[in-house]
């Protein structure tokens, strides 16, 4: 018989108390129990706390840690830095894991020895309704169908570069559903970045990846990621220009830095074209669901983040490079090289108006 594989499932929790119930059952209930579920409460204000120490009373495996509210990425590296497994899970509070997760990501590493194993994930809407994730590796976009996909080093850098010039919903952009190596992590040392809001999963994946041989993807959705008012809002607030700045300041120094190793025969400046057109495009979104909040009161607080996005050198480097794909907008680059922020802002409230809905509010 083989010895169990110990995993440390890390879960931030901050203010989750409508969810935290089934997040943490999914993982208490899993068929490969021997795991230790490290809570880091993130300085919640509701009834999160109480309900992970009541769990910590009553299993043994679960061990509760209280910190001030730093954001996910500072929870997780206080997590890590508690974990004593083989294996590092990350799971987001308001998601839960297929009862069988944990022991299909075991036999898969063992079957096919890798340092990072990751399974598929499917989105719950609000309204019920579950919405598997098509896998895609490849540039021309077609979907993995099979059960089990090996990458590779070369095979590593080409998804890599697959994302950067299709950046959507890929793998690489999330830190969830997978096993790391502890190992690799410490030895590394290997952390999110607690100062980034935006882009901080992708990088640590990258570093990450850099010390991988192989990587293997079970193609079965093991996570559900849950889709709630929360979610969304936090994705469609109004844009920080410094913090979108320093973050892509870091998301292209991290690709570029990943690239330059002897492994990879790309040249260079293909990949700065390439992170440029990723950096671009993530750009255009957080401008266009801003400006979906325009009001009296917001208008200009709006008008002034996007001046000073469009004015900042490393985004009129990076729109150089911007390259729309069949359906993508063509006009708001262009308003963007003209510096138009009022057109801008009128272009990108249709936009986001005909793609997300208008706000009764507005």
């Amino acid at each position: 018989m083989n010895t169990p594989h110990l995993i440390s499932v890390i879960m931030p929790v901050y203010n989750a108390e409508q969810f935290l119930k089934k997040s943490i059952e999914s993982v208490l209930g899993q068929t490969h129990a021997d795991l230790e579920l490290i809570l880091v409460d993130d300085g919640s204000t509701d009834g999160s706390l109480a309900m992970c120490n009541a769990y910590a009373v009553t299993d043994k495996r679960v061990k509760v840690v209280t910190q001030k509210n730093g954001g996910p990425a500072a929870a997780r590296n206080t997590g890590v830095a508690l974990a004593t497994g083989v294996f590092a899970f990350f799971l987001d509070a308001d998601d839960f894991i297929d009862v069988k997760t944990f022991e299909v990501l075991i036999a898969a590493r063992e079957a096919h020895p890798c340092e990072l194993v990751m399974g598929n994930f499917c989105k719950l809407e609000s309204n019920g309704s579950i919405i598997d994730q098509p896998a895609t590796f490849t540039p021309d976009g077609e979907p993995f169908s099979g059960d089990i996909k090996l990458l590779n080093k070369e095979d590593i850098d080409l998804y890599v570069r697959h994302f950067l010039r299709h950046p959507s919903n890929h793998l690489i952009s999330y830190c969830w559903g997978r096993l790391y190596d502890m190992r690799i992590i410490r030895q590394y040392a290997i952390s999110a970045h607690g100062d980034m809001r935006l882009f901080e999963d992708y990088v640590f994946n990258l570093e990450y990846l850099k010390q991988c041989a192989a990587v293997a993807f079970v193609n079965k959705p093991l996570y559900t990621y849950v889709m709630h008012p929360a979610h969304v809002s936090a994705s469609m607030g109004i844009v920080n220009a410094d913090g979108l700045l320093h973050d892509m300041g870091i998301f292209k120094a991290k690709t570029l830095e990943f690239f330059d190793h002897p492994r990879n025969g790309v040249d260079p400046s293909t990949i700065k074209k390439e992170v440029g057109h990723a950096l671009t495009h993530y750009t255009i979104i957080f401008v266009i669901r801003s400006c979906r909040l325009v009001t009296v009161d917001t208008k200009e607080q709006i008008r002034r983040e996007i001046g000073k996005i469009i004015a900042a050198p490393l985004f009129n480097e990076s729109l150089k490079y911007y390259t729309p794909a069949k359906g993508n907008s063509r006009v708001l680059p262009l308003l963007a090289r003209l510096k138009l922020v009022d057109l801008i802002i009128v272009y990108c409230r249709y936009k986001a108006n005909k793609r997300y809905g208008k706000i009764k509010t507005i």
